[in-house]
């Protein structure tokens, strides 16, 4: 998977066009932040005040474009996301931080400060490295 996936929807899906550099690519799933007022790729640095949501449009650095639509992260929804490790039970309730990857968790077994979702599930085989989160939003 290289993408996240909406598991359940609890709100209504809202999305809303975020300002973009012109060069910046953006690929569909992976979740997004607003640095300096422009929407980039989420990294281990985001914080719960930085992240804006799940890129909804493919743009290349050539298109040029300014805006990109980004599905809003709502209370109560859950997604199916790659995980760094193999996927455990047991770190259910754990707050996590993104990955390597815009689109991956890092579920390392203990609960990160600065944790912008909460794993929920785990989905599929522990092989898969798939969880089940929430995001943490106001």
């Amino acid at each position: 998977m290289t993408a996240i996936k909406q598991a359940v929807v609890k709100n209504t899906r809202a999305f809303r066009e975020e300002t973009k550099g012109a060069a910046t690519v953006t690929t569909v799933g992976n979740l997004m932040d607003l640095t300096s007022g422009l929407a980039v790729d989420a990294t281990s640095a985001s914080t719960t005040s930085t992240l804006v949501g799940i890129c909804s449009e493919a743009w290349a650095a050539a298109d040029a474009s300014t805006q990109v639509l980004i599905r809003k992260l709502s209370k109560g929804d859950t997604y199916v996301v790659d995980s760094t490790n193999n996927s455990n039970a047991t770190h259910n309730g754990q707050l996590m931080i993104i990955g390597a990857t815009a689109h991956t968790i890092n579920n390392t077994g203990t609960t990160d400060a600065n944790g912008v979702c909460k794993q929920v599930g785990v989905y599929g085989a522990t092989t898969d490295k798939k969880i089940i989160v929430e995001f943490l939003v106001n």
